[in-house]
């Protein structure tokens, strides 16, 4: 990887907006825009403050919380069909888009249209996809949405290659299978819209239930195909989703993920939490590089190491990058909400 002089890199500046009104927060919610508001639906925690490696019981919301300015306060309203998380999510004209995802009693094939009018939720069911799927990736470019990879069921062995997109115009056409991921199939990749082209990076395979933290990228028009371009420099898995392109300097940002390097160690509560790297792709270089101002999300007592929050939407709204909840070590979510610029500074 390049390293680039201070003066080359991307730099960000970070702010906190208000807490979403739960004091733990979720991991897997779906994370949108509707009607100029943020919204945020969904997605589980272990609301008896145990950690799973203490027998605490995973519970799955089907609460929606929006945001309508930067600085004010957030509002619970409404209900998702069903309690549910860690599915696809994509905003579009106005509306929020929902599919796949799970809860206590398996992954699910349902996909979901929401709009929110004056205060008011409305829900509209969308076609089914193919199969049952959680821990997939999602993005929009244009008018389709694209979801990949994925697990078909809790106690799957293996990960899926899959590409399916959905023409949000004439989404009554039900869903379209396009060409197949390369390389490994994979869970809780980043995907991004690219100027038009979708990126998709890193994720994590797995061969008989094992993990394996995948480094590789690649870049799909839908009429040329998937291309393979550089690999990062580490592992981002479960990073939020999708990856924001900047179209003033043409670059696509990454921001955190689970590079893998303590997934093997039986670490529980002593976990430090997951990287606060942003990394961004220059696509004339073909390049992965580190931002500067990584993210900083707090800090724990016992410790300098910094937050960034895992398995987690992206959108941008207001003019910057929103960070919603999310998992901030194993076990361990947070009601913090990022918001991030690049700035010149």
């Amino acid at each position: 990887m390049t390293l680039l002089s201070q003066e080359e890199q991307v730099k960000m500046k970070w702010i906190k907006l208000a807490n979403i009104p739960d004091p733990i927060g979720f991991a897997g919610a779906y994370v949108g825009i509707a009607s100029d508001c943020l919204v945020v639906m969904g997605g589980a925690n272990f609301p008896d403050g145990k950690a799973p490696w203490d027998g605490g019981k995973k519970v799955w919301t089907d609460k929606i919380f929006i945001l309508k300015e930067k600085d004010g306060d957030w509002m619970e309203t409404g209900i998702l069909p069903d309690s549910m998380g860690y599915g696809a999510v994509a905003s579009y004209n106005g509306a929020v888009f929902i599919a796949g995802g799970s809860n206590e009693h398996g992954h699910l094939a349902n996909a979901y249209k929401l709009t929110f009018q004056e205060g008011s939720l409305q829900i509209h069911n969308l076609p089914d996809l193919p199969h049952q799927i959680a821990n997939c990736s999602g993005v929009h470019i244009g008018n389709y949405w694209y979801i990949l990879g994925g697990i078909e069921y809790p106690d799957s062995k293996t990960a899926l290659s899959i590409c399916w997109r959905l023409d949000l115009d004439q989404a009554e056409k039900g869903w379209e299978q396009c060409p197949a991921i390369p390389g490994e199939g994979r869970m809780l990749s980043v995907v991004g819209d690219l100027d038009g082209k979708l990126m998709l990076a890193s994720g994590v395979s797995l061969h008989d239930g094992k993990r394996t933290y995948l480094k590789d990228a690649y870049m799909f028009d839908y009429n040329d195909g998937w291309t393979k371009i550089a690999d990062l420099p580490e592992a981002v898995a479960a990073a939020p989703n999708p990856a924001w392109f900047d179209k003033d300097s043409d670059r696509l940002l990454i921001f955190g993920g689970d590079n893998g390097e303590l997934a093997s160690k039986d670490l529980k509560e002593r976990h430090p939490g997951f990287s606060n790297n942003v990394f961004y792709y220059d696509r004339k270089e073909n390049t992965w590089n580190y931002a500067t101002h990584s993210i900083q999300v707090g800090v724990r007592k016992d410790q300098s190491k910094t937050w960034s929050p895992v398995t987690t939407s992206t959108v941008f709204w207001k003019g910057g990058v929103v960070l919603p909840t999310g998992e901030i070590r194993p076990g361990i979510r947070t009601p913090q909400v990022l918001f991030g610029t690049i700035t010149q500074d």
